[in-house]
């Protein structure tokens, strides 16, 4: 769970720096990083997610 938790935090403050660029700057390019970032934050939540359900079959 502390790897979960501290994944989001870094999402977070990554999508805040970017949004923070594209305020500043009106470059559209961190928009789609953005988008990147939240897409690579689901499947990384996914695969932690499916490792998870892993790891509660094999203990039963």
């Amino acid at each position: 769970m502390l790897i979960i938790r501290l994944i989001l935090m870094l999402v977070l403050i990554a999508m805040f720096v970017l949004l923070g660029a594209y305020v500043a700057t009106k470059n559209k390019k961190y928009l789609t990083y953005i988008l990147n970032a939240i897409q690579y934050l689901g499947w990384a939540l996914a695969i932690v997610f499916v490792l998870f359900l892993m790891s509660r079959v094999i203990r039963l």
